[in-house]
């Protein structure tokens, strides 16, 4: 048996790997976390409570897995890789932890009714696996309803992504879309590719994305393709953008509308807020035809 301790060694990470046979594979995402003050910081703004029902996106060998498993529960870890299923599952035996559930499954294809016969997690804990970390996120709030917070590590970039406002750099759909189903913060920023195993090139951060309370002015589904039809193109206004995914909405109604608001009707979605997506929706969106809600655009994440 490997104790926790040992799991945050390089060292000990390619013995039990070499002693299982096990590989890692890039296209999974798999770099371990290595700085223990760091997984800490992780599970204290989780917050665990022994009574909590937790779910991990891609436990690896356990990392934060057990010290998650000591403070709830239970706990339903997914993860992709078979043979670290069967090493996770192997270790959940000889510690004892019985709240421990390990799912072999790719979690962005895993029908959330497989977690919920386990449990009904309301936080979700990850050092998120890098090729999923975003969408991983979205999946979360979009189809585990139970789930109020989540709390692990990503990409700087995408970190960025999911709390810039107006006019910054980073700003997007994806901000737009996230701002309006949850409060999103950052953490920790500028983490170390020192801090991991194999050492990713890019660096990493700490977020945090707390579900609202509140009922949804605009049915979400909605909301996220009016919002990506409106970053369609970046070098096309608002407008236009608009007018190419949604046929039906008329050029001189979104108009009157930005100009009303912004008074500028040629501005562009990049400067404009979640609440003015959430106004111009609401207002927009119950015009268009029953058979043609919206247009599916289906742009890069």
């Amino acid at each position: 048996m490997h104790s926790t301790r040992d799991l945050f060694s390089p060292s000990s990470i390619k013995a039990i790997l070499r002693s299982r046979s096990l590989s890692l594979t890039h296209r999974f995402g798999q770099n371990f976390l290595l700085n223990r003050e760091l997984a800490r910081r992780i599970l204290e703004h989780a917050d665990l409570k022994r009574d909590d029902a937790v779910m991990e996106i891609g436990p690896g060998l356990g990392t934060l897995t057990f010290d998650i498993a000591s403070r709830v529960r239970e706990l339903v870890a997914v993860e992709i890789d078979g043979g670290f299923v069967r090493y996770l599952q192997e270790e959940c035996r000889v510690r004892g932890a019985q709240n421990v559930h390990v799912l072999n499954g790719d979690f962005l294809r895993l029908d959330a009714k497989l977690v919920e016969q386990f449990a009904n997690p309301g936080t979700a804990v990850s050092n998120f696996p890098f090729t999923i970390g975003l969408k991983s996120v979205m999946k979360i709030l979009e189809e585990y309803q139970s789930v109020v917070l989540i709390v692990g590590t990503v990409q700087q970039e995408i970190a960025e992504r999911i709390v810039s406002h107006p006019g910054e750099k980073n700003y997007s759909w994806v901000s737009v879309y996230l701002q309006f189903l949850a409060r999103t913060r950052v953490l920790q920023a500028h983490i170390s590719p020192r801090n991991f195993f194999p050492p990713p090139e890019v660096k990493s951060a700490i977020i945090s994305v707390e579900r609202g309370t509140q009922e949804l002015p605009v049915e979400n589904n909605l909301f996220r393709e009016f919002v990506k039809a409106a970053f369609s193109s970046r070098r096309k206004s608002l407008v236009n953008n608009l007018l190419v995914a949604y046929t039906e909405l008329g050029r001189q109604e979104l108009e009157y509308a930005l100009r009303k608001r912004k008074k500028d009707a040629r501005i562009r979605a990049e400067k404009l807020s979640v609440g003015d997506f959430v106004d111009l929706a609401l207002e927009f969106l119950p015009l268009l035809d029953e058979k043609e809600k919206y247009f599916p655009y289906s742009g890069d994440d």
